[in-house]
């Protein structure tokens, strides 16, 4: 059975283009008291700045563990809230979607100082280090959604008996994206926030048969998908059934000719452009 976590970090995302270690940062204050012992996960530090293939490229996240927290948990009867829960360790599990050439490593320090390189493990009152990293980033340009798995173990009182908890959760960070560009159209320090309604890319393009269209949105309303030829003609529609943050639609030329093409995505109030090219 899946449990849900209350987002409760702060994960700051820093850009760095300097290959160096990943070192906890005990300066780091990115956790925010809400209610008691309440935390959430914010907007602002959340993307990752673009990748340039030919360069390095490296992103940390600094995190900060509280000793205790709320979570939501499922016993079997619908969600409730367990307040306080008791955290040992979160450790991180698996970073999947990184393209081709990009590498992942961690380092901790629990409560005393002590540090524990390539340890993924962050113990409870401590502070942990990601570092996600590619020393010359390969031809791999396109758009790549990233999901951070984490391991959480805790414990909660219920009647005076400590229950414990294990948790693998993989929705804390199922929104972060890496955009790897070619150099002469690298925009260095660029932010990404896929839960924005965007465009974030269209590859390949141009294209033979098919094309994989990436787009941000900040809520999961469908969307009108729609293609206009060279004299503004529509030529086709679609609706897009989709989720907050990342998503993808695989666009097939079908009928259509050789030539430029137009397409949009629109929610209502905001519209997504981009031409492609059918070769």
């Amino acid at each position: 059975m899946k449990k849900t976590l209350l987002t409760f970090l702060l994960i700051g995302i820093i850009p760095f283009f300097g290959i160096s270690q990943c070192v906890p940062n005990t300066d780091f204050t990115g956790i925010l008291g809400l209610e008691d012992t309440a935390y959430e996960l914010t907007d602002s530090t959340t993307a990752l700045s673009h990748a340039t293939v030919g360069d390095s490229y490296e992103t940390f996240f600094d995190m900060r563990i509280p000793s205790d927290t709320v979570i939501e948990y499922d016993l079997g009867n619908g969600p409730q809230l367990f307040d306080p829960v008791y955290l040992n360790s979160i450790a991180v599990n698996s970073v999947t979607g990184l393209p081709m050439g990009f590498e992942w490593e961690c380092a901790s320090q629990d409560a005393d100082g002590n540090i524990t390189e390539n340890s993924c493990v962050f113990p409870g009152g401590g502070y942990g280090c990601l570092r996600l990293y590619s020393d010359d980033v390969p031809n791999v340009v396109g758009t790549y959604p990233l999901v951070v798995a984490l391991d959480i173990v805790a414990e909660y009182e219920v009647f005076g008996i400590m229950v414990p908890v294990e948790v693998t959760d993989d929705s804390m960070l199922n929104y972060l994206v890496l955009i790897v560009e070619e150099g002469n159209n690298s925009e260095i320090g660029e932010l990404v926030d896929s839960r924005e309604f965007k465009g974030l890319g269209t590859y390949p393009n141009p294209f033979g048969e098919s094309t994989i269209i990436h787009f941000g949105n900040n809520n999961s309303n469908d969307v009108k998908f729609s293609v206009y030829d060279i004299l503004g003609n529509l030529v086709y529609v679609d609706n897009i059934k989709t989720e907050l943050g990342h998503n993808e639609y695989s666009f097939d030329k079908g009928g259509l000719t050789s030539g430029l093409y137009t397409y949009t995505i629109s929610n209502g109030s905001k519209t997504i452009s981009e031409r492609v090219i059918i070769y």
